[in-house]
């Protein structure tokens, strides 16, 4: 079985390092993987970065948007590229905590196509909570489904799941992270922050 990470990268050029190293020390263990970065056109270090991280080590790849899209065009690019079995969509700002992988592994072992990790201690900033929450209240009512405002990208899901998101190509994409998969069974664990 081999594992893809995928992480959007936005303006986070002293994380990138980070990230690298610690998903890798997460999931070296679990077999064989893939770090998939793609850069959003931040306009900082972050694509130098990725470069770099990727001359070290063959298993991360990077791509670098010509503009910026938006974090779910940055993951929906990054799902364009995954080779794996089972498939990792992170943050890459270290709130969602690469050490929680394994534990979302597990989980889906148990028969899961999707297991998503509810956050439990955001570090963001007030404003920004704000605008997150009236962002999903807002997607809840116009598409008529139920969101959980816990829960963000961080998630493992199946390659059956990943082919099936991959086709739907809309003008406005939203990776389907909070409310109902599909009816793909689905489950919640780990700790985002």
């Amino acid at each position: 079985m081999k594992l893809s990470i995928v992480s959007p990268v936005y303006r986070a050029e002293s994380l990138v390092h980070e990230l690298v190293r610690r998903v890798r020390s997460a999931v070296e263990p679990l077999g064989d993987f893939e770090i998939i970065l793609v850069e959003d056109a931040g306009g900082d270090g972050s694509w130098e970065r990725i470069q770099a991280c990727c001359r070290e080590d063959p298993r991360v790849r990077g791509f670098k948007l010509s503009r910026n899209f938006g974090q779910h065009y940055a993951i929906t690019a990054g799902l364009d590229q995954v080779t794996g079995d089972v498939v990792v969509v992170m943050d890459c700002d270290l709130q969602d905590r690469p050490e929680e992988i394994p534990a979302l592994l597990a989980r889906m072992q148990e028969g899961y196509d999707v297991v998503l990790a509810r956050r439990v201690d955001r570090q963001d900033g007030s404003l920004k909570r704000l605008s997150s929450r009236l962002f999903y209240r807002s997607l809840a009512y116009l598409s008529g489904s139920k969101q959980d405002e816990t829960v963000a990208n961080f998630g493992i899901y199946s390659a059956q799941v990943i082919a099936e998101v991959r086709k739907l190509r809309g003008k406005h994409p939203v990776f389907p992270d909070h409310g109902e998969v599909g009816g793909l069974p689905h489950g919640y664990v780990g700790r985002a922050a």
